[in-house]
């Protein structure tokens, strides 16, 4: 009987981690989903010296580098990397003051961020 109560509480909190797993990642992704999108929508009409982007695009950052931790446990981190370089490279595009690049790194940003938070999402296609 004993064994039967063990498994039960192992069985409900392996249960219970996949399920919080599941939506922090689609809260994750999600956010920088949109902030990605916006970050690029703003650089394609605003200057890269605009302080309101370059503030948007350090949040993001820090952001990612707080929530990347988090999304180890159940994605692996050269999965993961893109997107903390794509970062990265976004803001020595601001610190080179080049628009065009900016622009390029954003796009990328966003296109992997879409592609990680499609692979990771809870969907028919990722049951199979």
């Amino acid at each position: 009987m004993k064994n039967v109560i063990a498994v039960t509480i192992l069985t409900i909190a392996v249960n219970a981690l996949c399920i919080w797993d599941v939506f922090n990642t689609e809260s994750i992704f999600k956010h920088m989903n949109k902030e990605s999108g916006e970050i690029h929508q703003s650089l394609l009409v605003n200057e890269i010296t605009d302080p309101n982007l370059i503030q948007r695009i350090e949040d993001l950052d820090k952001y990612w580098t707080k929530k990347m931790d988090i999304l180890c446990v159940s994605i692996s981190r050269k999965d993961l990397q893109p997107v903390s370089d794509h970062i990265q490279f976004l803001k020595s595009s601001i610190s080179n003051n080049d628009q065009e690049t900016a622009i390029t790194y954003s796009l990328l940003l966003k296109y992997n961020v879409e592609g990680l938070k499609e692979i990771s999402g809870f969907s028919f296609m990722n049951i199979l």
